[in-house]
């Protein structure tokens, strides 16, 4: 019994390291696109201009997301397997704390994943709290969840909540 006190102790330690390292990652980060258009990527700028404020507040209760992520060829290069990906999503507007994220590794793409309540980062902040978001998906060269030089990025561009974005990962970060 008191090995698994410990293993949830880990755990939970863990889940709170990793919201707090994607509150950091949104600041002040530059992203050069490797090449002049990136593959696919639906709005690779849109992470770095001021979002319109949102003009309807309610989201429906429950909202979810449906994300499909995908891997340049170009950035497929530069990519290992077990390297980690973050995919997550934000509010357009207000605070860059990631409402919604998950895990997976390079292996797994291209993925579709659902975010939505369940995957919320903190019980008081869910996905269906915000009517727009912002998914970004990222490969971490280091597997922590704070964005560094030489990490790979793919932006959405505002998402209403309910909908369907597909993002490809075609974007090297190069530095803070």
């Amino acid at each position: 019994m008191k090995n698994s006190r410990v293993q949830q102790a880990m755990y939970f330690a863990g889940t709170i390291a990793v919201i707090a390292a994607i509150a950091l990652a949104g600041c002040q980060r530059k992203s050069a696109p490797e090449t002049a258009a990136p593959l696919g990527n639906t709005a690779s700028s849109a992470e770095y201009s001021l979002p319109a404020p949102a003009t309807d507040q309610s989201a429906p209760a429950g909202a979810s997301l449906k994300v499909t992520v995908s891997l340049s060829p170009a950035m497929a290069k530069k990519a290992a397997a077990d390297d980690a990906v973050f995919i997550f999503a934000r509010a357009a507007s207000g605070p860059r704390m990631p409402l919604a994220a998950v895990r997976k590794q390079v292996k797994d793409l291209p993925a579709t994943v659902v975010l939505d309540d369940s995957t919320a980062m903190n019980p008081e902040m869910k996905l269906s709290s915000v009517p727009e978001v912002i998914v970004v998906a990222r490969v971490s060269k280091s597997g922590d969840a704070i964005a560094k030089a030489g990490d790979l990025e793919g932006t959405s561009g505002p998402v209403k909540n309910g909908g369907a974005v597909a993002i490809t990962i075609a974007n090297a970060l190069t530095g803070r």
